[in-house]
C-alpha cells in the first residue's frame, strides 16, 4: 500500500480546482486585483480618455466574454482598458454600430452576429 505524499495531494487538489473552474476563476480576479492595483497607482491623476471606437470594440468583447461565461476575463478586460465596469446597452451599441437587432439576433452577442455578416456564404 502507497501512502500518499504531500505533493499528491497538492496535485489532487490543483485537479480538483481545476476541473470545477475555481482555479481559473482565482487566477482571474487575482488578475484584475493586480491591473485596478496598478491603473490607480498610475503617476497621472487623469485616466487617458478611451477612443469612442476602442471603447465600442471593447464592449462587443465585453458582451462576447459574458455571454461565454468568461466573466473574469471580462473583468480582466475592463481592469486592464480602463473602461467602467458600466456596460454600454444593447440598444446604445446597435445603434452606433448601424446593426438592425431582431428577436432572432438579439440572442446572441453582437460580435456573432456582425462576423456572420462578413462571412462568405458561398
Amino acid at each position: 500500500m502507497s501512502e500518499t505524499t504531500e505533493s499528491d495531494l497538492l496535485q489532487a487538489i490543483k485537479e480538483s480546482l481545476q476541473k470545477d473552474g475555481t482555479l481559473g476563476r482565482f487566477k482571474g480576479e487575482i488578475r484584475a486585483a493586480i491591473m485596478n492595483i496598478l491603473n490607480r497607482n498610475l503617476e497621472s491623476d487623469e485616466t487617458p480618455k478611451i477612443p469612442e471606437e476602442t471603447r465600442l470594440i471593447n464592449e462587443l468583447i465585453r458582451e462576447y466574454l459574458s455571454w461565454n461565461g468568461y466573466l473574469y476575463s471580462e473583468q480582466v478586460l475592463t481592469a486592464e482598458s480602463g473602461q467602467s465596469n458600466e456596460r454600454i446597452s444593447r440598444d446604445i451599441l446597435t445603434t452606433k454600430l448601424g446593426v438592425i437587432d431582431d428577436t432572432k439576433t438579439a440572442k446572441i452577442p453582437l460580435l456573432y452576429y456582425i462576423v456572420s455578416a462578413f462571412q462568405d456564404t458561398d
